[in-house]
């Protein structure tokens, strides 16, 4: 995919980017430019992103591609024109509701602090909030949206920077630019620790942190 993006810039006579911003898959890209490519990105920031999977992250990606590919409606791929696989699209999005721990830490201290317990009004609000996230991917989604990112993920899973190097930290060493890393505490996919360990391995990297994605 690197490779592809800068045939396009050779292709429009663009030397050198000023600069590479990506998030999550973007990110990776971002990160590999600068490693493929040291002399022709000037500056770098990466945004919940990573230079090697985390195998829970995988997990979590194949198990919503498969909670897609589960819905009979799913047809393989080729459901132009027929019924929507709205239930796999559903349990998808519900997975990553239920791995969200600002989003249940937010409704856990709201809870405490109106009643004082977890009340059953705030277990049934949690479950509505659940549908109606999982029913907004299939509004504001069109099966031609919706294939993107089931393709993404796998472009992630397979993601390693260290991969035609002798390690992790070789492969980093090209990058030459200065770098800023920005990382979330409360992300589950691209956990903080993985944006540490990014900024400790590049030579001149700066390292932020968020407490969650509302300050972004």
């Amino acid at each position: 995919m690197t490779n592809a993006i800068f045939l396009l810039l050779d292709h429009l006579e663009i030397d050198k980017l000023h600069g590479s911003v990506g998030s999550s898959l973007g990110g990776m890209l971002s990160l590999q430019s600068a490693v493929s490519y040291p002399e022709r990105v000037g500056r770098l920031i990466t945004i919940s992103s990573c230079a090697q999977s985390h195998p829970s992250s995988i997990a979590m990606r194949y198990l919503q591609r498969k909670c897609i590919m589960s819905d009979p409606n799913w047809n393989n791929g080729h459901y132009y024109g027929k019924a929507y696989p709205k239930i796999g699209m559903k349990l998808a999005r519900y997975m990553l509701c239920c791995v969200c721990v600002f989003f249940f830490l937010f409704v856990f201290i709201i809870s405490i602090l109106t009643r004082g317990t977890f009340s059953l009004v705030l277990q049934v609000s949690l479950n509505q909030e659940c549908g109606a996230q999982g029913g907004r991917l299939i509004t504001d989604s069109s099966p031609a949206k919706s294939l993107i990112p089931f393709r993404a993920t796998s472009a992630m899973d397979m993601f390693d920077i260290a991969e035609g190097y002798n390690s992790l930290e070789e492969g980093l060493s090209r990058v030459k630019c200065p770098v800023m890393v920005i990382g979330v505490q409360t992300d589950v996919l691209f956990p903080i620790w993985q944006q540490r360990e990014l900024a400790s391995l590049l030579q001149r990297a700066v390292w932020l942190v968020y407490a969650n994605p509302v300050e972004l």
